[in-house]
């Protein structure tokens, strides 16, 4: 990627967003951040604004859309589940109706989307070209990638990485789960058979610059480690990290009853790896858990 791009980002102060926003500062371009505040964020960094949803995206080479409100609700249903759709595919579809009218498009549509496409697939290895499953996330991730595909239609490469669990510190699925293991209260939740697929926060902004930099990847690519884990094995690797036991195993009725639909996130099983990432060059800093589970502790 040419440096001196103007990029907007929607989710920009997110765990991901934010790290992404740093990476594309010390690449030497400009960043506009989408807030519905914009006034209310102060930043010293040079490179760096917040602007007001939804600006006039002729200004901008790049679009990257990260925004979406948490899938970790109670319930998959009613008004939370219409704020969950809104919050992807209506916001994606704004973007997109705003590039079609624009004089001046954008060279690059970057959306977010998630593993959850797949639903609950067993020990089935998942690449790209595997079929959607079943239930209301693979519906949800299915809606918002149809969405966000269509600018291809404005001449606007897109591009949608399908994200599994982040592994960062102080945020994603560490964030969550590491008082809970330092406390010695961790364990394999529901048998632990079901497959987790999982990436570094490194390589995950690594990967949304490499879309940027190459203009032979588009479509869907599965942004994972290509080594995923079981969940007793994710379990066992990140008590030995933190020193720690994990022998109290969690029912699937307990995480239900504590997280509602959201304890699918847990329960499913998504064996994905990232074949288009992988066949187009791009190479992982941290392919395997241990490694990536020390350096984010660390």
């Amino acid at each position: 990627m040419k440096q001196g791009n103007k990029v907007l980002v929607t989710g920009g102060t997110g765990f991901v967003g934010n790290r992404l926003v740093n990476a594309l500062v010390a690449h030497g371009d400009t960043v506009h951040i989408v807030t519905r505040h914009p006034n209310e964020h102060r930043t010293a960094r040079a490179g760096v604004d917040y602007v007001a949803w939804l600006p006039d995206v002729s200004r901008y080479d790049v679009i990257v859309h990260l925004a979406g409100k948490s899938i970790l609700t109670r319930k998959w249903s009613g008004a939370e589940a219409d704020e969950l759709v809104r919050s992807r595919v209506g916001t994606a579809k704004q973007i997109v109706a705003a590039i079609g009218s624009s004089a001046k498009r954008p060279r690059l549509f970057v959306s977010a989307s998630a593993v959850g496409f797949y639903g609950d697939r067993g020990d089935e290895v998942l690449t790209e070209s595997s079929q959607k499953g079943a239930g209301f996330l693979a519906d949800l991730a299915e809606q918002w990638e149809a969405e966000a595909l269509r600018a291809e239609a404005h001449g606007v490469r897109t591009v949608c990485l399908r994200i599994g669990a982040v592994l960062g510190p102080q945020g994603g699925m560490i964030g969550e789960l590491l008082p809970i293991f330092r406390a010695g209260l961790g364990g394999p939740v529901a048998g632990g058979r079901q497959w987790l697929s999982w990436i570094h926060w490194r390589d995950l902004v690594a990967l949304l610059l490499f879309a940027l930099d190459h203009d032979d990847v588009r479509g869907v690519l599965n942004a994972v480690a290509p080594n995923p884990e079981t969940n007793a094995t994710f379990t066992r690797a990140l008590a030995d990290a933190v020193k720690r036991p994990a022998l109290l195993p969690v029912p699937a009725f307990l995480l239900k009853l504590k997280l509602g639909d959201a304890a699918a996130v847990a329960l499913q099983s998504q064996r994905a790896v990232p074949e288009r990432a992988q066949a187009r060059g791009f190479q992982f800093k941290f392919p395997s858990l241990a490694p990536a589970l020390a350096d984010v502790l660390a």
